[in-house]
């Protein structure tokens, strides 16, 4: 009866090579995404500090005269950042004293936010010019937030990028080293294979080509010992 082959070891090993490369895509990615994520947060962030910088201590001694107008001023100037999304004038007890947003509100799901760590923002306490933090508590806090939807999109391409680079490489490997061991391995082995499976198997088996120093080399010098030892007339 002759024997069939009803999962090629061609399959097997694609298949094990696909998982094993997408597993190390997807941990590079993640590494890679989060770095370049958070670099680019940095980078809001030192911009935002930055404009904060300018406008602390008027915004500091506009709150101490209760100039509203004067505060809402000074925040209006910060839109020439280009990043700011929102900022908020919080007083000592947390209670809101002013909000305005400079971005236009598009909604992003919970699981992007946690995933990407939006929001991104930065808290600037506000104290009067002249007279040491340590010596009296702020007048309230400046915070200032990046535009959401601009880290959503910066992740969102970075993300995208990746996965077609990343997928088109893991295709490319797949089939070079698919190819590579349907040469050196499932090739050979199939026609020893073959070879063993004929209606009328040779009484010795050929040794592939550049096998004989290998594994499958041994296999089959190992087979054809065994078979001169049973023609041998016994003593």
């Amino acid at each position: 009866m002759k024997l069939r082959v009803k999962r090629s070891l061609t399959i097997k090993q694609m298949a094990a090579v696909t998982a094993v490369t997408l597993v190390t895509i997807a941990i590079f990615i993640t590494i890679q995404l989060s770095h370049l994520l958070q670099q680019r947060k940095d980078d809001y962030i030192n911009q935002l500090n930055n404009a904060a910088a300018q406008i602390q201590t008027p915004l500091a001694e506009a709150l101490l005269r209760s100039d509203l107008n004067e505060a809402k001023t000074l925040l209006i100037g910060l839109k020439t950042s280009g990043i700011l999304g929102r900022a908020e004038l919080v007083s000592q007890d947390n209670s809101r004293i002013m909000s305005l947003d400079f971005a236009t509100y598009r909604p992003i799901s919970e699981a992007a936010k946690q995933l990407f760590g939006i929001p991104v923002e930065v808290h600037i306490p506000l104290h009067v010019y002249g007279i040491p933090p340590k010596d009296v508590s702020s007048l309230g806090d400046l915070i200032l937030q990046v535009d959401s939807n601009r880290v959503y999109r910066f992740a969102l391409n970075t993300l995208a990028l990746m996965l077609t680079t990343y997928l088109l490489l893991a295709l490319i490997l797949t089939i070079s080293i698919s190819w590579c061991v349907n040469r050196i391995i499932v090739h050979p082995l199939r026609d020893v294979a073959r070879e063993l499976n004929e209606e009328h198997p040779p009484a010795l088996i050929s040794c592939p080509k550049n096998h004989q120093d290998d594994e499958l080399g041994l296999l089959v010098k190992g087979y054809n010992r065994q078979i001169n030892g049973q023609k041998k007339p016994s003593k």
